[in-house]
């Protein structure tokens, strides 16, 4: 597929869609910054966008209000390149980072783009180091620039996707504002949002002073079933594939989902033989459930089913606690001052600080497999009589007399509520040396604290210790194993908790206080009992950052074709982490699990020089041709404690890093942009030294064919390297005169290569099982087997995995058309075509370009495509954007009936691996009350989703369709006014 092909196909769906102007192309900015030379994100050198050889997009803040964009990170996930994988549509069941907006581009990872503002590293306001865009006031944003190529050399560590540098509007005078309100067609998700900034000269014009900020309350909006396209869909793996013609994974959009319920079952999916096997049988339905009462009525099974979920039957829908939005206050104030001392030297002082508060209530605990023993006092009479006399053990027995499936959102589901407060100081100097020459140095602080709660979360205990050896038991602090094993006190033939009766001392002292609960029909627990399996997790973190930096730029010689352009510059970074939770989490004694405590510290030297040689200019044979180059060295020191191993840790590096751009205008029309860069990622705290355990996910044991529920670390590992990266990008960038002079086009051919890129197994512990099992030692490496092949536990930490591999083409085009009077047509359209993104660990490689379904951390459709066409004229503007998402693959591990080579005798077979594409519309239009475009009043509204598209059927546990990429709420209003004076 050629890129000529490729660029005039994008061409013309962008002129069949219709659209504005979201984002400047970087030629398209030379209009207004062709008199100046400005520093542009992806190189030190003063330039424009227009000259410089790697792409950069330019986001205006002008954009952003002709949008009615009121955050900053909902506007860059606007832009093709960016997917929204982190945001308050994207939560689902997690409990950490609610509600915040954390930018993915090219798909690759939240942690592998370099969030900047005004070109200097913004302070991390997550565990992982990411910086979340809701704690930057949009009100203030004077343009946002993208670096769509490798930028470590200019910038350091993370830029191997890009960098996102927000300009903040400091030389703003005046007053302006802004107050918009917002409604989904439904009747909710109500979002207020206000902003105001006010910037004035002092000191006879020597100085200025900028004060600004906003407020933005955004309600929830509750699970899919509010609206009227969601159906209970699921994906049930079936063991039995080799024999019975169904493919290996069952999909199904509808009338699929648990197989439990918040009464309790026993049926065929969790007791497939002995007594168990006679108990479901009871009503000849191979399953019962019970009523309030006790009282065992029928159960309808599903077919197939395994682990959690079934098709048809008397199912349970998986997604019913997932919101489509979490609610998410923030506010945020930025205040700058700067000032002349003379006329080559001048100072700055700024300050930051933002918050964001996110609430979900999340997903109740739920297990397939509850253990209920022959001495349970709670056990229905009909039961009984199957089950005979109660043996009144006072130790715990080494197997359950059957298994009942349950959740307990009768009895509370999960809150999570994720506080963040960011502060930021920046100073610094900035100076002439005469001639061509000026330096800057500066001194930024940055600190976060985050605190992170989940109340109603049930304490099931350390899943690593055993719950058959009293001593282990008595270590595992397992609230809800010692209430659900419930047995008649012997003297006073009351209902109590086994543990309290064991001859072990250390058991009686850990189940102290323990009250027996009853799970036989729903709203059985009693508040007593919920209060003692209950607690309230509990997160705080701390993180710190210091930068010292200074930077120098000149011309140091002159060529024939013009100035050799320098800049060089150093820099100190010391960032710090603290992470302290409650007691029970040190344990892993809760069912939703952020880990124990750790600590870390890593100290920065890194060093940079670039230069710009113009070679040709103005020759017989070509306009101009000219050469970039840049190199940085880094030196890390990252001390630490915790991951899995919980203890102490360093890890030090030397990487280099480097860029090489070449630059051709063979005629005053046509330039020819090339890149080759080499960047790192070194490893963040988390994928360090972040600890955690769990005992819920369900897998596929490979050597018996049967399920296992075993103990899973996962988190940070001391000994991960940094990831090296190769990058590079070339383009074309078209502006014709004459006839065509308002049109402008720029097509850009990317390629990114990942080496030892850090992760956990992208497949999760299944990938780690299914490896072994194909004979990859380096996978059996992270499994401990117990008897019989069965596996006990398995770490699913941070790795080294082989390589990662990101390609595609990027589009840009703009035709502005004079009207007269003032007024102007403006069409503009943005495409990426992603042709691969393909991880390899464990010697298995995944392409995921083309992925819609599963909202795996990296994957991307083959096309996203937005299109607008503006009119604006004097009175009013008015701008109707499409956006386009092309069809897809459910998951591109999995081979469906069509590919070749399908057949359901295979592993990876599925029924159903197709996402249909959508093509969204949306409607902004302003009105200008009183003034002109520069000062005056204005009234704005805007509708999303105008023909209210539903989303594509793509079901798994958490949500019905992919969030990242379609919208899930419907058809959505706002209305509002701003001012500028």
């Amino acid at each position: 597929m050629s890129a000529a092909w490729l660029a005039s196909t994008a061409l013309a769906i962008g002129l069949i869609g219709t659209g504005s102007a979201q984002a400047q192309t970087s030629q398209s900015s030379a209009e207004t910054a062709s008199d100046q030379a400005i520093i542009v994100t992806g190189s030190r050198l003063g330039r424009t966008t227009f000259d410089t050889p790697t792409p950069v997009t330019v986001l205006g803040g002008d954009n952003l209000k002709q949008l009615a964009i009121t955050n900053v990170g909902v506007g860059l996930n606007q832009l093709p390149a960016f997917r929204a994988s982190t945001s308050p549509a994207t939560q689902g069941f997690g409990s950490f980072n609610v509600g915040a907006n954390i930018v993915n581009l090219r798909g690759i990872g939240t942690s592998r783009n370099l969030v900047l503002v005004d070109g200097r590293r913004f302070a991390p306001s997550t565990r992982e180091g990411t910086v979340d865009l809701n704690l930057v006031p949009s009100v203030l944003v004077g343009r946002i620039e993208v670096v769509t190529g490798g930028a470590s050399a200019a910038y350091g560590s993370d830029a191997i996707a890009g960098a996102v540098n927000v300009i903040l509007d400091k030389d703003f005078e005046g007053v302006k504002g802004q107050a918009d309100y917002g409604v989904s067609g439904k009747g909710d998700g109500d979002n207020f949002h206000a902003g105001l900034a006010f910037g004035t000269k002092f000191a006879g014009g020597r100085g200025h002073f900028l004060i600004g900020g906003e407020y933005d309350d955004q309600k929830g909006i509750g699970n899919c079933f509010t609206r009227d396209w969601c159906t209970s869909g699921a994906n049930v793996t079936n063991t039995g594939f080799a024999t019975n013609g169904l493919p290996n994974l069952v999909r199904s959009n509808e009338n699929a989902g648990w197989f439990f319920n918040s009464a309790g079952v026993v049926s065929i999916n969790n007791n497939a033989a002995g007594t168990g096997a006679t108990i479901r049988n009871l009503r000849g339905t191979n399953g019962i459930t019970f009523s309030p009462t006790g009282a065992v009525l029928a159960y309808r099974p599903g077919s197939p089913a395994f682990g959690l979920s079934q098709i048809g039957g008397d199912l349970y829908p998986t997604y019913t606690d997932a919101n489509i939005t979490v609610p998410v206050t923030r506010y945020s104030a930025f205040a700058h001052a700067d000032y002349e001392f003379s006329d080559r030297l001048s100072g700055f002082i700024e300050g930051s600080y933002g918050h964001i508060i996110g609430k979900l209530l999340q997903t109740a605990y739920f297990s397939a497999s509850i253990p209920v023993f022959a001495d349970n006092p709670y056990m229905p009479a009909e039961i009984r009589a199957i089950v005979g006399p109660a043996p009144g053990l006072t130790e715990r027995p080494a197997a359950a007399t059957f298994s009942l499936g349950r959740v307990l959102d009768d009895v509370g589901r999960g809150y999570s509520v994720s506080t963040a407060d960011t502060y930021r100081f920046t100073t610094g100097l900035k100076g002439d040396l005469g001639g061509s020459w000026n330096w800057d140095a500066y001194y930024q602080y940055g600190r976060t604290d985050r605190l992170q709660t989940v109340e109603n979360n049930l304490v099931t205990g350390d899943p690593t210790q055993s719950l058959t050896n009293p001593a282990t038991y008595a270590a595992a602090n397992a609230r809800f194993q010692y209430a659900i094993d419930a047995v008649r006190d012997p003297v006073t033939g009351n209902p109590t908790c086994r543990a309290l009766l064991s001859a072990n001392a250390a058991l009686r002292q850990a189940a102290a206080g323990c009250v027996p609960i009853n799970l036989f029909g729903a709203g059985n627990v009693t508040p007593q009992g919920k209060a003692y399996i209950f607690g309230t997790l509990r997160e705080d973190i701390r993180l710190q950052q210091h930068v010292l930096a200074a930077n120098v730029r000149g011309d140091i010689t002159e060529l024939p074709a013009g100035p050799v352009s320098v800049a060089g510059g150093v820099e100190y970074r010391v960032d710090k982490i603290s992470v302290v939770h409650d007691a029970l989490s040190n344990q892993y004694a809760y069912f939703q699990n952020f880990g124990s405590d750790y600590r870390g510290t890593s100290k920065v030297l890194e060093g940079y020089a670039e230069v710009g040689v113009p070679l040709v200019k103005d020759a017989s044979w070509t306009k101009s041709l000219s050469l970039d180059g840049a190199a940085r060295v880094t030196r890390y020191d990252i001390q630490g404690f915790g991951s899995y191993l919980r203890a102490a840790a360093s890890n030090a590096f030397t990487r280099a890093t480097w860029k090489i751009s070449g630059l051709w205008e063979p005629v005053d029309w046509l330039r020819l942009r090339v890149t080759q860069s080499h960047d790192i990622r070194a490893p963040n705290f988390a994928e360090l030294f972040l600890a955690s355990a769990g005992a819920f996910t369900p897998i596929t044991n490979r050597f018996t064919n049967s399920a296992n529920t075993p103990a899973i670390f996962s988190g940070g590992s001391p000994t991960v390297k940094p990831e090296t990266a190769d990058t590079t990008t070339a383009g074309i960038v078209i502006q014709p005169g004459s006839a065509a002079q308002g049109l402008r086009l720029s097509v850009d051919w990317y390629r990114i290569r990942v080496k030892d890129y850090i992760a956990t197994a992208p497949g999760g512990v299944q990938q780690i099982v299914d490896r072994c099992f194909a004979g990859v030692q380096i996978a059996c490496n992270l499994i401990t087997f117990g008897a019989n092949q069965s596996i006990t536990q398995i770490r699913n930490v941070s790795l080294n995995l082989d390589r990662l591999t990101a390609q595609g083409i990027d589009f840009e085009a703009q035709y502005r058309y004079p009207l007269g009077e003032g007024s102007a047509l403006t069409w503009r359209g943005l495409a990426t075509y992603v042709s691969k993104l393909e991880a390899t660990s464990f010697r298995q490689s995944i392409d995921r370009a083309g992925q819609t379904g599963q909202s795996a951390a990296i994957a991307a459709p083959d096309w996203i495509i937005n299109s607008y066409l503006t009119y604006d004229g004097p009175l009013f503007s008015l701008t109707v954007q499409g956006r386009w998402i092309t069809k897809g693959k459910y998951d591109a591990i999995y081979s469906a009936p069509g590919d070749a080579g399908y057949t359901t005798t295979v592993a990876n077979s599925i029924n159903n691996n197709n996402v249909g594409g959508r093509f969204y519309v949306n409607l902004f239009g302003s009105v200008r009350v009183y003034g002109d475009r520069a000062h005056g009043i204005e009234l704005f509204g805007s509708v999303n989703n105008l023909f209210d598209r539903a989303p594509p059927a793509a079901p798994e546990t958490q949500f019905y369709t992919n969030p990242t990429y379609f919208d899930t709420i419907g058809r959505y209003f706002r209305v509002g006014a701003r001012f500028n004076f």
